[in-house]
This record gives C-alpha cells, structure tokens and sequence, in this order.
C-alpha cells in the first residue's frame, strides 16, 4: 500500500537509499503499480565491492523492535519483540557508458517472542535493464518478484490468526522521450498476484494491466506541463464478477531536479466500470455468498489526484510531500471498491556529517463501497547516526492509530526500534 512509504516501525533494518521499494512490512501495494508513480530500483550508495566490470553492494540489517500492539486490534492488545534479519545483495554492470543492468535481491526474516504465529519471510528480487540513448529517449525495464504478506491493521487485513500470505510477479516498463518543445512519457505495468493462505485465492487472486501517456510541455526553465490518459483493466481467477476496465485523463506539473523544489503532481478524472453488472439472482447471489465471492459493483467515477514533492532549502534540510486520491478493488468485507484519500509529509534534518533526524506523519480515509469508513493517523520520529560509511545504527519510534465506522477495525499502537546496519 501507499501507507508503506511512510510505513511502520515494522522491523526493516536497512537505511539506504533504496528502502522504499520494498518497506518490509511485507506490503509491496503489488495490485496497482501506478498509485503514485512506478518505482524504478536505484543504486546503493557507496564504492562497493569490484569484480570486473560488476559492481557488488552486500548488506545486512539487523533490529530489534517492540510494539504493545502486536495484532493492532482493539481489545485484548498484547505486547511483543520482534527480531528482523534483512540480508541483500545488489549487482550492477555498466553496459557501455550510457547503459545499466542491475540485479537485486532483499529478503527479511521475522521472528517474534511470543506470538510466532506472526513469523514471516519476505524476499524481493527484481532486474533491471536502463537504456539512455544519445537522443534523449530513456527506458526503464524492470522485472519483479516478491514474497509478502499484508501487515497486521493494513485496509485488507481479514483479522485472521494467521497473517494473510502473498506472492506477486510485476513488469514496469517506462519510455521518455524529451525534446526543445515537447516530450512524450508512456508507461506500461503488469502485476500477477496469488494468496498463498487463509482460503483467500479464490476470491482474491487476480491479473492487473496498465497503460498511461503523458503528453510533456516545457513551460519555463525547469518547469513542465502534463496532459495524459491511462487505462486500466483488472481480472480475477475466480472472483470475475468484479472484473473491471477503468480509465481517466489528467493534467499537472513536473519540477526537474535541478531546482530546490522538484517532483511531480497530477490531479484528474477516473472512472471505473464493472465486467459484469452486480448479481441480482437469489440462486446465484446464494452461490457466490457460499463460494466467498463477490456479487458485483456499480460503476465508480472519481476526481483523483497523486504527487510526490520534494523541497531542498539546504543542503541539510529536505522535505517530502505525497498528497494522493484513488480508487482501489476489494474483494473483502462484502465491498468492491474502497476510495483512499490522504496526505503524507516527512522531514529530514542533517546535524552533522553521519547524525540525522528523519520524522513524517499521515493521515488517510478509507471510504469503503460497504458502511465502513476508516480514518487513520501516523506519526514517526528517528535518529540515524552513521558512524563510518559502511556502519549505521538508528533508533525510531511510531505512533499508530485507527478510528472506523466499524470499531472492530479501531486500533492504535506504540512501537519502538533499534537497528544496525551494514552495507558494503
């Protein structure tokens, strides 16, 4: 989910450059690539390790980390520690001067002190191939597989004993092209996605496509016009009553990087429509019920807006903010659809060289197409003190809290971490 950019203190131990693709709470938001913007894997900071034209970044993460609200349920909150063990490993070759393959592989070994029941591994391994040709056009190819679950409290958490258990397969292909008076984006995402436990693949697995062109207009140094479309076209296995095709147009601005202030937003209109009209039967409304599928939904039409923004007013100070407005599929608690609404803010202060400061809040609605409306509140504040290039330590602590139109979804916690980490 998009939560997961500012995710909770959830056990992740690295601190790089490079964590927000995958957050380690297991949730990789692996149905809708495009939420906000396709997430290309960066390199790893520093020299690295030689082996020909092969750069090597081995890494390792260690944490230890307590919440008093290991469920995230109202009632009955039970406390406990958890200990995460997150090796990677990234391969980059340089294919001529302008060119890039990198390779990545992160995994996260969850082990809790009481309720082992909640252990869990995560891996995520993706391949990339960067193209920049000399005219300008750059493409960006990235293939992925990850093995993840849905964090405790998540919009789609069915509140089982077990964790709900995932696996996905995701293709993310991006082309730009940007001349002296106009430049032309077009990206295409794929995403394969099967539940692994909890009886939940027949109602849940599913395939998602989608295709987006945006239109680029320089405006004045460093500034862009946007103007584009994109379609969307969701299919499940089993659950085909809420097979769905979707599509909107939308404008925005971009900011090159070159300024203090860079990013992108775009606000638009999307409508979402519906395979099939929604059941209307009792024979066949019975049967769905008793197979955990869906009746159906009604056409959703939507004023959506994404962004990411960052500003840089220092060298030391920087600022990030994410507003977003999208619909998203669901197909559990008796609902098709749920609109998600919010706002993510973080800051990032440098002291001084090796010891910063790193806090971010959100907030977000979860409007659901059933009666149940969440709001939901985050707050997060850390400490990173990297002693040499190659070792950092950092201590965290979040505050997270629920309130729902259906109490039994209300939660909040406290959570406090300590890691280590060590990248080469």
């Amino acid at each position: 989910m998009l939560l997961n950019l500012f995710g909770p203190i959830n056990g992740w131990a690295q601190s790089f450059s490079d964590t927000g693709s995958f957050s380690y709470t297991g949730s990789h938001n692996p149905v809708n690539p495009t939420l906000i913007y396709p997430r290309f894997r960066q390199d790893l900071p520093g020299k690295g390790l030689k082996a020909g034209p092969v750069r090597l970044h081995p890494f390792l993460g260690l944490a230890e980390v307590y919440t008093d609200n290991v469920f995230r349920t109202k009632k009955r909150r039970r406390g406990d520690f958890l200990t995460t063990i997150a090796p990677g490993l990234q391969a980059s070759l340089p294919i001529g001067e302008r060119h890039k393959l990198l390779f990545d592989y992160r995994a996260a070994q969850f082990l809790y002190g009481k309720f082992s029941e909640n252990n869990a591994l995560a891996q995520n391994g993706v391949g990339l191939l960067r193209l920049d040709f000399p005219g300008g056009l750059k493409v960006d190819f990235q293939a992925e597989h990850v093995e993840g679950f849905d964090p405790r409290g998540s919009e789609l958490d069915i509140q089982q004993q077990d964790i709900t258990k995932w696996r996905s397969d995701l293709i993310k292909v991006q082309a730009e092209m940007l001349g002296p008076q106009i430049g032309l984006r077009i990206g295409i995402n794929y995403a394969r996605l099967h539940y692994r436990n909890n009886n939940q693949a027949a109602p849940r697995d599913q395939n998602f496509g989608s295709v987006d062109m945006t239109v680029i207009v320089p405006a004045s140094q460093g500034v862009s016009a946007l103007l584009g479309v994109q379609v969307a076209d969701v299919n499940y296995d089993e659950n085909t009553q809420l097979n769905s095709f979707s599509y909107g147009i939308f404008t925005g601005f971009r900011l090159e990087a070159k300024r203090q202030l860079t990013g992108e937003f775009n606000l638009g209109y999307t409508v979402l429509n519906f395979d099939r009209s929604p059941a209307s039967d009792p024979a066949q409304v019975i049967d769905l019920m008793q197979r955990s599928l869906s009746v159906g939904g009604k056409q959703e039409e939507l004023l959506f807006m994404r962004g990411d923004l960052r500003w840089r007013p220092t060298s030391q100070l920087d600022f990030r903010l994410i507003p977003f407005r999208f619909i998203q599929q669901s197909a559990v608690f008796n609902t098709s659809t749920f609109t998600q609404t919010g706002v993510g803010i973080t800051a990032r202060k440098v002291f001084r060289k090796g010891l910063s400061s790193r806090g971010s809040f959100l907030y977000s609605n979860s409007d659901f197409s059933s009666s149940r409306n969440d709001d939901r509140f985050r707050w997060r504040i850390e400490l990173d003190y990297r002693t040499v290039k190659w070792l950092g330590f950092k201590i965290a602590y979040s505050f997270e809290r629920r309130a729902s139109s259906q109490n039994q979804f209300d939660f909040y916690s406290n959570t406090i971490m300590f890691s280590v980490q060590c990248l080469l």
